[in-house]
């Protein structure tokens, strides 16, 4: 065993680890420095014993008992939930609706079987993947959340990334609705073809939210002509060099990013110089 880790416990806790009656000291802080070290999430197996659909019923699981609750829609559960039965129907006909709490290090990851999102479903706090067959079956938020697709989007209706969000797609296609990025999240697309955004339009709500193109055959000639369309800026048509900026990133790959209006930089650069000329005026009246 390493025990550095332990010494340096030892020594940050002194006082502590001389508090522990019958103990010898380092025994007391390897336990102390034990108690402190976050724990490890518990993994939770869908099966389906409960309603059969219900993502949120703690029936439908197996080792859902540690969550305390029977339905924890809503509820902050930092778990590791596991669908990979290949006859599961995770939200039924009508879509998982409601929010999916992940507390900052839960996940969920869906490796068969399938699930389905209604327009109100919120991924929030943590990480899912699905590989499973779920590609023509989502829609609603990530909220600080990121997801991991082994396929494209089919989408059923808009998917909103906020707060940072990353989603990971082969495309992102369909819904007919009008998706968004805000609060500096990422869109990776991995196409290698021009039908990734048909009956589907992006709408980005900040300057630092971004598409990104991971297969380095696409230039950005083609995204120009190609997806130019299928992006709005807070609504606005796009306009390249105007509202919105296509470019290599640093990977090489090309990318797409709002950018601020001439117009509203020049209100902007105008403001900031006169409060500083009002701020010049004021040092010599004094």
């Amino acid at each position: 065993m390493n025990t550095s880790w332990v010494d340096q416990n030892f020594k940050t806790n002194k006082k502590r680890a001389g508090s522990c009656r019958g103990l010898g000291g380092r025994t007391c802080a390897l336990l102390l420095a034990t108690l402190m070290m976050p724990a490890l999430a518990d993994v939770i197996t869908w099966t389906g014993a409960g309603n059969g659909v219900s993502l949120y019923e703690t029936n439908n699981w197996a080792g859902a008992e540690v969550i305390g609750v029977s339905n924890f829609k809503g509820v902050p559960v930092a778990h590791d939930f596991v669908v990979n039965d290949g006859a599961a129907t995770v939200g039924g006909g009508g879509g998982v609706g409601g929010t999916l709490d992940l507390d900052g290090s839960g996940s969920l990851t869906v490796s068969a079987g399938s699930i389905k999102l209604a327009a109100n479903a919120i991924f929030k706090d943590g990480t899912v993947s699905i590989t499973g067959n779920a590609f023509d079956s989502m829609q609603g938020t990530l909220d600080n959340a990121d997801l991991s697709m082994s396929w494209g989007l089919s989408l059923l209706g808009a998917m909103h990334l906020k707060n940072g969000s990353t989603l990971v797609a082969t495309w992102f296609a369909g819904g007919n609705g009008v998706s968004s990025l805000d609060g500096g999240s990422m869109l990776t697309i991995r196409e290698d073809g021009a039908g990734t955004f048909n009956n589907n339009t992006v709408n980005f709500l900040d300057l630092n939210s971004t598409i990104v193109y991971s297969n380095p055959a696409r230039t950005i000639a083609e995204v120009t002509s190609e997806h130019l369309a299928n992006f709005t800026v807070n609504g606005d048509a796009p306009i390249v060099g105007s509202n919105i900026r296509i470019f290599t990133n640093g990977s090489g790959f090309t990318s797409v990013q709002a950018i601020p209006e001439p117009g509203a930089l020049s209100l902007l650069l105008g403001g900031t110089a006169c409060v500083l000329l009002l701020r010049a005026g004021r040092r010599k009246l004094v």
